[in-house]
């Protein structure tokens, strides 16, 4: 396993960088490139292999994030085909996607103030017919997804009496962090329940964009994980079958939960738990959850570990490498600091959805 890091600048027109998020490669070869928001509010698309920046949109919210506060954080997204990006306050109720080929707003975003300062605002870029899409919450207990390029709400409600207000589907639960299966088919949400406890959740995209719009409220291909206590903590799709979840229990100890979200099991009527495919302890800690396609990768303040998603063992490590964002296009994982990123491509990736 080639564990060599690479240092590279930071432009100083980017810096002080707020969040990055990956972009297809340009052509040529020049390898990632990555769109990044610098704390003045500009999106610029950099490629760190040959320092070129080049400035694609301005990013300014003037909304208030909560009445009740709660440490917001604005956070960006980017589509896989390059041309939306999102810039959300998590922990806050707003959101704006971009057009980065004209620079302008293309969509704005209100999630609701009903605490939506206990999650990350839940938002995911998708695919469905060739066409972009966005996945996004319009309340506390509502996803909807949006045609990017026509606006249209492909997932609208019609209750009895012919609005949108169906109380029998109205679901008791605060949507968390979105993320989409490596083929693009399945939504994992790290959401909770009252009394408060974490409750993963994984439902069908093609489902609830091809038959059913009450899919992501308790549909066929609806299942929850109940055995996470925490939510905020790091999630992965290792692959299409198998979803790494940590979780931090009141005796002061860590587990990762390896969930199979195709392994269910019928409770009660309508109720459906997805299995775990294995559980093992890690230390607590502040961490990061990312994966090279077939291990675990747990980034921490000592590194980048590499653990078998089976028995939990250390594979290999990055002294001192902790990133925050990977490349879904070719796996690429990068942190930023100050004036410099560190950079490691795993020897071995398969591009992702989402």
């Amino acid at each position: 396993m080639a564990t060599i890091t690479v240092d590279v600048a930071v432009p100083d027109a980017l810096r002080p960088v707020v969040d990055v998020a990956a972009l297809p490669a340009a052509p040529g070869g020049a390898g990632p490139a990555w769109l990044v928001l610098s704390e003045d509010g500009r999106l610029a698309r950099w490629t760190p292999t040959t320092g070129d920046v080049r400035d694609v949109a301005r990013y300014r919210e003037e909304r208030p994030a909560s009445e009740h506060g709660g440490g917001v954080r604005p956070r960006l997204h980017a589509s896989r085909c390059g041309r939306w990006a999102a810039v959300v306050q998590d922990r806050g109720r707003y959101g704006t996607v971009v057009d980065l080929t004209t620079g302008s707003t293309a969509l704005t975003l209100d999630g609701g103030d009903h605490c939506c300062e206990t999650v990350p605002f839940a938002l995911a870029f998708a695919e469905h017919g060739g066409r972009a899409v966005v996945v996004h919450r319009t309340d506390w207990n509502r996803l909807d997804v949006t045609d990017l390029a026509s606006g249209e709400v492909l997932t609208a409600r019609d209750g009895p009496d012919g609005d949108e207000d169906d109380a029998e589907y109205g679901l008791d639960y605060f949507h968390g962090a979105l993320a989409l299966s490596p083929d693009g088919t399945r939504v994992y949400d790290g959401g909770w329940v009252w009394q408060p406890w974490g409750m993963p959740a994984v439902w069908s995209l093609t489902a609830w964009l091809h038959d059913n719009p009450y899919e992501s409220e308790g549909g066929p291909s609806y299942a929850v994980y109940p055995e996470i206590s925490e939510w905020n903590r790091p999630a992965v799709w290792i692959d299409d079958g198998r979803i790494a979840v940590y979780d931090r229990d009141d005796a002061g100890g860590g587990t990762v939960h390896v969930l199979d979200p195709a392994s269910i099991e019928p409770r009660s009527p309508g109720v459906r738990w997805i299995k775990a495919v294995t559980t093992f302890p890690w230390p607590v800690g502040d961490f990061g959850f990312f994966t090279d396609g077939e291990h675990l990768l747990i980034a921490d303040e000592a590194g980048l570990t590499g653990v078998d998603i089976t028995s939990g063992q250390q594979v290999f490590a990055i002294d001192g490498f902790r990133p925050a964002r990977q490349d879904r296009h070719t796996g690429t994982l990068i942190q930023v600091g100050g004036a410099g990123a560190r950079l490691w491509t795993p020897p071995e990736w398969t591009a992702r959805a989402g």
